[in-house]
């Protein structure tokens, strides 16, 4: 009876119930299991991230670092009997980093040094004693205006919690960062990489290879040279700015100037700091003539950087519109904050160059199909 009835059904349909009711019970057992053994999948997850972290950041640091590195090396005499270069290089590359970094701490106190006798000391004194005597009418102010904003003492801790929380976990993933950095900085005969390539080529053939490294290929194109002349043109900004500001007597010249360099990384971003931050620093203390100069300055610097300097840099790299630029900054800022709104640019650069091949090679299809039919007729 039973045999009767199979024999009546269609093999083939038969087939793909079975296959699809075996699927249904696998996955149904994957996610119950998934869902029983929760802590231990975020468990495993977390020390995932935790490793991924630094490896990516030191990635990304050997991936800017690594043309000097190469470059210091050639000028030491790289060859069989200066194996030392290779270290020398990376040594040399992170020791001007850290110079770099003190000179600019550095300035930044000595500016700040400066302009402390600007400061009213009498105001803020007599705004101290009020403040003491009147303690607890304040404290009650400050209290009924944390209440009217839904905030307590607990959800300000746990902000200020998880604030230092995100800073240490930063730190110390820069910390190993840097760590991941020096090795593969290191790794003269590229084995890391000849490894990889060699398990790619094993695991998905030789054709997705040479596809992959063709992707890649384009990538490092876009992303080497819109990030590296970002790099040298923030810094030449930052630079242009802290010397013409001091010059013009606009207090914090030198920390206006570095923060219109860091400003200057994302596109339209620069002048939007620079702006703000003389209007800051002049406005309360009355300097509106220096805060004239200083705007006027910013806009000269701006206009020399967006007609000249930064065209010549990014020009032989990144040929993106203007309108596709915006939308990546807006895109990449939804998703990623600041570090999105750093690679949107690139990003959108390398998604164009691939769109633009896919086609071109649909348009010499259909030439060569309509070459054959020709042919044909």
């Amino acid at each position: 009876m039973i045999r009767r009835f199979l024999k009546g059904l269609d093999q083939k349909y038969l087939k793909i119930c079975i296959y699809a009711s075996i699927t249904v019970l696998v996955t149904v057992i994957a996610g119950a299991l998934a869902f029983s053994t929760g802590p231990f999948w975020s468990k495993l997850w977390a020390i995932f991230t935790a490793v991924l972290k630094p490896i990516i950041i030191g990635g990304i640091i050997t991936y800017l670092l690594l043309p000097v590195v190469n470059r210091f090396e050639k000028l030491l005499g790289r060859d069989k009997h200066h194996g030392w270069a290779r270290a020398a290089s990376v040594l040399l590359t992170f020791a001007i980093i850290a110079v770099v970094l003190i000179l600019v701490l550095v300035m930044i106190a000595v500016s700040i040094y400066k302009n402390l006798g600007a400061l009213n000391v009498d105001s803020i004194t007599n705004l101290y004693n009020v403040l003491k005597e009147e303690y607890a009418g304040v404290a009650k102010y400050l209290e009924q205006l944390m209440e009217s904003l839904n905030l307590s003492s607990s959800h300000i801790s746990s902000f200020l919690k998880n604030t230092a929380g995100a800073i240490e976990n930063f730190f110390s993933g820069l910390l190993f960062g840097i760590i991941f950095a020096v090795y593969f900085l290191l790794d003269e005969k590229s084995s890391i990489v000849s490894y990889w390539n060699k398990a790619f080529r094993l695991i998905f053939g030789d054709k997705a290879q040479d596809r992959f490294l063709s992707f890649m290929k384009d990538a490092d194109n876009a992303f080497s040279g819109y990030i590296r002349g970002q790099v040298v043109d923030a810094a030449i900004v930052g630079v242009m700015a802290s010397i013409a500001l001091s010059v013009a007597g606009v207090p914090y010249a030198v920390i206006i100037g570095i923060c219109i360099g860091f400003g200057n990384l994302i596109p339209y971003f620069g002048p939007i700091v620079g702006y703000a931050a003389v209007v800051i620093v002049c406005l309360p203390s009355g300097n509106i003539t220096k805060m004239l100069i200083g705007l006027a300055i910013i806009a000269v610097i701006m206009f020399v950087d967006g007609n000249i300097i930064n065209p010549r840099l990014l020009s032989e790299n990144v040929d993106v519109h203007p309108l596709l630029v915006v939308a990546a900054l807006l895109g990449g800022g939804v998703l990623g904050g600041i570090a999105g709104m750093l690679i949107a640019v690139p990003t959108a650069a390398l998604l164009k160059l691939q769109f633009d091949r896919y086609l071109k090679r649909l348009e010499n299809e259909r030439e060569s199909e309509g070459s054959e039919t020709v042919h044909y007729i």
